[in-house]
């Protein structure tokens, strides 16, 4: 790789955005979710799928589902995105904590199944 496309590569992963938020893990099959409050979207899908593939995934339900359904059966997106905050005390952990609670309320109220 020469010198200018390294340069380039590096420029681009420096301004790449980081999505903050809910994401859900959706089983097509039978409708459960799993939600997850995360600080770096791309990178906790990535590990999710990496642990469900390889059978290492902290939810057993929703582990047993994914071996048996097999990985098409599922959807990841995030339902809720936490903007970047100008204050640098900005405790984006709890924030999301009282986003992750909102959006579970929302699930029970329209009856939805979760992991």
């Amino acid at each position: 790789m020469d010198k200018n496309t390294k340069k380039r590569y590096k420029e681009e992963f420096e301004n790449k955005n980081v999505e903050m938020g809910i994401l859900v893990i959706k089983n097509k099959e039978n409708r459960k979710v799993f939600l997850k409050p995360t600080l770096n979207a791309e990178a906790w899908i990535n590990k999710t799928k990496f642990m469900l593939k390889n059978g290492q995934f902290e939810n057993t339900e929703l582990q047993n589902d994914w071996t048996t359904l097999g990985e098409n059966n599922f959807s990841f997106e995030m339902i809720a995105v936490l903007k970047e905050n100008e204050n640098q005390f900005f405790d984006y952990r709890k924030e999301l904590t009282k986003m992750k609670q909102a959006v579970y309320e929302g699930l029970l109220k329209n009856e939805v199944e979760h992991y």
